[in-house]
């Protein structure tokens, strides 16, 4: 089974790098952009729906940081099942999430995982392909899985109200310093600051739970007295949390 999973990713892998060369779109569209793994829940589950006009076959796999690791190699206290699947046109499959308690989890905050889908359509005729001069693509999709622990202080929504902001300077960039003082991490969509009317974009991503990270400000090269920073979280469904601090 090891080897049959190593050898379809390493099959899709090759073919997912030609996506590079012209434009196209995902058939294979998944439920939601983000998954929360409770750890009350026995399990949870995302859906994947083919919204083309062929099959395809599709492969899910999780990793815990390292988006170019081998699956068959990759070592998660979680199960992706099915983990192989062909979906037809215009109809979905179910994939099913579970936790093995093969590594033992922090119990004081959230830990993070990504889940990947790597689908291919169906190989075309040779002739076909010549006489059309058609280019095959595969597609990778990762999303974050949240596993989060019961019992944890607060909400998820209430995360980024509780961040410590700051302006730094380091290594002659200046920086957004923030310090996550809550189990939870937050992710960002957009964080703008202002200084002295004018808007600067940040280089943000995401905050670990008791963590702290540096965004590095575009545009300034010395961090201000004062200013304005106006973020945008992702809550657990996608959706916007907007928030302003006044530095």
């Amino acid at each position: 089974m090891t080897r049959m999973f190593r050898s379809l990713f390493l099959t899709l892998s090759v073919i997912a790098t030609l996506s590079v060369i012209q434009p196209a779109m995902a058939d294979i569209v998944l439920s939601g952009t983000r998954i929360v793994y409770k750890e009350a829940q026995k399990d949870t589950s995302i859906r994947l729906e083919n919204k083309g006009s062929r099959p395809a076959l599709v492969q899910n796999w999780l990793d815990d940081g390292d988006p170019n690791a081998d699956p068959s190699t990759i070592n998660v206290p979680f199960n992706a099942t099915p983990p192989v699947s062909r979906i037809e046109a215009g109809r979905g499959q179910t994939v099913k999430l579970t936790y093995t308690g093969a590594r033992v989890l922090p119990k004081d905050r959230e830990s993070i995982y990504w889940f990947n889908v790597l689908e291919v359509p169906p190989k075309m005729k040779d002739a076909d392909v010549k006489e059309k001069n058609i280019l095959q693509l595969a597609f990778r999709t990762r999303i974050k899985m949240f596993y989060r622990p019961e019992g944890l202080d607060g909400t998820p929504s209430e995360a980024p109200k509780k961040l410590k902001w700051s302006m730094q300077q380091k290594s002659g960039k200046a920086v957004v310093h923030v310090i996550n003082p809550t189990g939870y991490f937050v992710s960002f969509n957009k964080v703008e600051v202002t200084v002295g009317g004018r808007k600067h974009d940040v280089n943000s991503s995401m905050v670990a739970p008791k963590g702290e990270t540096d965004f590095i400000i575009s545009g300034l090269t010395s961090a201000p007295a004062k200013a304005s920073i106006h973020y945008i979280a992702i809550n657990d469904f996608g959706g916007a949390i907007n928030g302003k601090v006044d530095i």
